[in-house]
């Protein structure tokens, strides 16, 4: 498999052993990731939740990092990581996860607070050296409505399948929990999410990597829309006990020099998926990503025509094993008078978007 993955996936997520952390003592290690860019978009409705791109520049539109504590002993083991997301206030960062674990021979145990597992890059989702793109696909990656993390529990479950094949099963559940999606400045989703079941199941081998998750949601949903009117300054409309059910699966290929790889998601909500593909020549990787949108509609029982749409071409650059910079030109589109990948509905519904985007690890 891909080099690059496996070392950022070992830093952040799985080993203790990897090259990018710092040892504090034989049973401790650190971590960390970050990333930053120059940004600007050619329309001034703001593009990508979380990120709300405009027409002019923006230093601050992505900037990210994160600080991992690993601790193990036999069995044991305790992890948090923390993250100053794209959305936060650098005096305000998020608690990405912070958990407890013990291993039963192939079988390990964890409760806390948890990564969400729903897509070929949940165990890495804010480490941007990880990913071949300035961004991960938003088509997907915000299908959840930025959601990454849940409080809760679940089994992860390691084995060999026929002496070729890695394979890794997680059962989770999550409990009660609340989320704000600041979406515009008049414009805020609550989210309290009351139960979550699903399960998350990996297979890797040589030089491929599939990920298929199902999950069934329970949630109550806010949506707050501040200065509506003079006469009204504030508008809350409750949508309780609301269902979310997603089907989520995604492959990565290495073939030679090229990577190829695709997700795919079907929910009662929207229907989302993404292909891309890198050519590595040396230090320098150029890519190619198309990404769709389509969203259910109240008025019918169908999926829509597309409500949205993404087109990206850039150049990754490998300055060293944990530092890379992306180049990146994307196109957005939305249609059928729908948001697409704008935060509100666009008065223009076509942006270009241009990227200059720093990451390291260490």
């Amino acid at each position: 498999m891909n080099s690059k993955l496996i070392a950022a996936c070992s830093a952040l997520a799985i080993s203790s052993n990897a090259f990018a952390t710092i040892e504090l003592n034989e049973n401790l290690t650190l971590s960390g990731f970050g990333s930053t860019s120059w940004t600007k978009s050619d329309n001034k409705t703001p593009l990508i939740i979380n990120r709300n791109i405009v027409d002019e520049a923006c230093w601050d539109c992505d900037t990210t990092f994160g600080l991992q504590l690993d601790y193990f002993q036999d069995a044991f083991k305790a992890s948090a990581q923390v993250v100053k997301r794209p959305q936060d206030k650098w005096r305000n960062p998020e608690v990405e996860w912070v958990y407890l674990g013990y291993s039963f021979g192939d079988v390990e145990a964890r409760v806390g607070r948890l990564r969400m597992p729903v897509f070929l890059a949940s165990e890495y989702f804010y480490v941007g050296h990880a990913y071949q793109s300035a961004r991960p696909p938003e088509e997907v990656y915000n299908s959840i409505l930025g959601i990454t993390a849940y409080n809760g529990a679940n089994l992860v479950w390691n084995f060999d399948l026929y002496d070729e094949y890695q394979m890794s099963v997680t059962p989770f559940i999550a409990f009660d929990d609340d989320n704000t999606l600041e979406v515009s400045n008049s414009f805020d989703v609550e989210i309290n999410v009351k139960d979550i079941l699903g399960i998350n199941a990996t297979l890797a081998g040589d030089y491929f990597r599939w990920n298929l998750t199902y999950f069934d949601a329970e949630y109550d949903q806010k949506f707050i829309i501040r200065n509506v009117a003079p006469t009204i300054p504030l508008l809350v409309l409750d949508q309780p006990d609301r269902r979310f059910e997603l089907y989520s699966l995604g492959a990565e290929y290495e073939l030679g020099a090229w990577t190829l790889t695709a997700e795919r998601q079907l929910g009662n909500v929207r229907s989302t998926w993404y292909a891309m593909a890198a050519y590595r020549i040396n230090k320098l990787s150029p890519y190619i990503l198309y990404g769709e949108t389509k969203t259910k509609r109240t008025d019918i029982t169908d999926f829509d025509g597309k409500s949205g749409s993404s087109l990206v071409t850039g150049l990754r650059y490998d300055l060293r094993h944990n530092l890379s910079i992306n180049l990146e030109w994307q196109q957005f589109k939305s249609f059928g008078n729908q948001r697409g990948s704008f935060t509100t509905t666009p008065q223009e519904p076509d942006a270009k978007t241009y990227t200059l985007m720093f990451n390291f690890v260490f």
